[in-house]
């Protein structure tokens, strides 16, 4: 299930010279120790203040006049990327809530997060009732029209409440697909997917404020499909939808938006499909906006992605990577001498696949070293391996070519040595090597 986000806009600074604080409670308390607040502004976030939690969880961040109103990110725990929640400030009022990590954040005080949390509630729970019908052996059409006129309702109802707020933008933006008349399935889902972006202006710096357009983006990619087993030719149609709605904006913000699409997909395990984007779209645009690291970045992930064939590169004097042909898989292991990871995990890898040799897999053991005096000794401990020195370590060109940013980096491969898994941890890839 998809990362319930709230999703908010930015306006002009209200005029008003009051001071305002947002104090939350942290629970379980004794479990969090420092927050920062970022104010969130077209893709882009500014820091704004820190804030201490004392051992009763509780928090105090004191805004002062100059504080613009919008969108505002708090940060409560490292990668900040996973660990954060976005909330509205309007300039008016106080913020004040409370938080825990398994039920999330609930607004004690502030009109406007209130407002938009219940009606995200009350919507939901909406079209959930309206959907449970599909999956009844009997459909009343009376029953039906009810419940879409529940639906259409509750959205007149807060659109009502919220006019001249900061979640109106994003209440009307949200409004979902409502059906005139009795639909089956089929044509409610196409309907759904046809009408899914009408509601929502990609060029309104309201909407670019806040992770709206991401996350609305990526629930059409994988989730806006008419077929139970979509394609990945489905997936790439997606991604034209999606990116013909975004070349609307500016291409500074295209660039952003494409990235984070593009990381998405890759944590929801879906890289064949980053790699239609990357390709088609991100690259392209990183080039025309001679963004130099995000077209390295680019580069790199084609040239690594989950999918594509490995590149080639000299075992030692007689034979290449792609010369091999005596296993039903392989193994790329980037690891170094002086890696305490390394030491601890190569030879866990060694040892499972001595006891399982019907696994058929060749072990690259690629070492990255200053000097080969260490490796020569090292590498005598796992004589079933296949050793290869990356003489000058890190200025090495095949690290380089693979993206090794850290040791021990593991890569398997199948027998026509293409990229089938890239475990992060050790754990990662016994999992995977048990399924082999």
């Amino acid at each position: 299930m998809f990362k319930q986000l709230l999703y908010f806009s930015v306006m002009l600074p209200i005029f008003g010279f009051s001071q305002h604080q947002i104090t939350g409670v942290f629970s379980p308390a004794g479990e969090f120790k420092a927050t920062m607040l970022y104010h969130l502004s077209e893709g882009n976030a500014t820091y704004m203040s820190y804030g201490t939690v004392n051992p009763q969880g509780e928090m105090k961040i004191e805004l002062d006049a100059s504080a613009p109103s919008g969108i505002y990110k708090l940060v409560y725990a490292l990668p900040q990327a996973d660990h954060n929640f976005e909330f509205i400030y309007d300039a008016n009022e106080d913020v004040d809530f409370n938080f825990n990590p398994d039920s999330g954040v609930t607004f004690i005080n502030s009109k406007e997060n209130q407002l938009f949390h219940s009606y995200t509630q009350s919507i939901n729970n909406a079209q959930k009732e309206l959907l449970q019908m599909y999956a009844e052996p009997s459909m009343d059409p009376r029953v039906y029209k009810w419940r879409s006129l529940k639906v259409d309702s509750i959205q007149k109802r807060y659109t009502l409440l919220s006019k001249g707020t900061i979640a109106a933008r994003f209440i009307s933006a949200s409004q979902p697909y409502i059906a005139t008349k009795f639909e089956g399935a089929d044509t409610y889902t196409k309907n759904v997917k046809v009408h899914f972006f009408e509601p929502i202006d990609f060029k309104d710096q309201v909407l670019q404020s806040s992770n709206f357009l991401i996350d609305k983006s990526i629930d059409y990619i994988l989730r806006m499909h008419t077929s139970a087993t979509p394609s990945l030719q489905d997936y790439k149609t997606n991604i034209d939808t999606v990116c013909q709605q975004f070349l609307t904006t500016k291409p500074s913000f295209q660039l952003t938006s494409f990235v984070a699409l593009n990381d998405l997909l890759i944590e929801f395990q879906q890289e064949a499909v980053a790699l239609y984007l990357t390709k088609s779209y991100l690259l392209p645009l990183a080039i025309q906006l001679k963004d130099s690291e995000q077209i390295s970045n680019s580069e790199d992930f084609i040239r690594i992605a989950i999918g594509v064939k490995a590149p080639n590169f000299q075992i030692n004097n007689q034979k290449s990577l792609y010369d091999l042909d005596n296993a039903t898989n392989y193994l790329l292991v980037f690891w170094s001498s002086d890696c305490g990871h390394c030491l601890k995990e190569l030879p866990e890898v060694y040892s499972y696949l001595a006891s399982h040799p019907e696994k058929e897999v060749e072990v690259l053991a690629i070492g990255l070293e200053t000097t080969p005096a260490k490796w020569q000794e090292t590498i005598k401990l796992w004589p079933q391996f296949t050793h290869v020195l990356a003489e000058g370590k890190w200025e090495n060109e095949l690290p380089k070519q693979y993206a090794v940013e850290a040791t021990p980096s593991y890569y398997l491969l199948d027998a026509s040595k293409t990229i089938t898994s890239k475990p992060y941890l050790l754990k990662d890839l016994m999992d995977v090597l048990d399924q082999k």
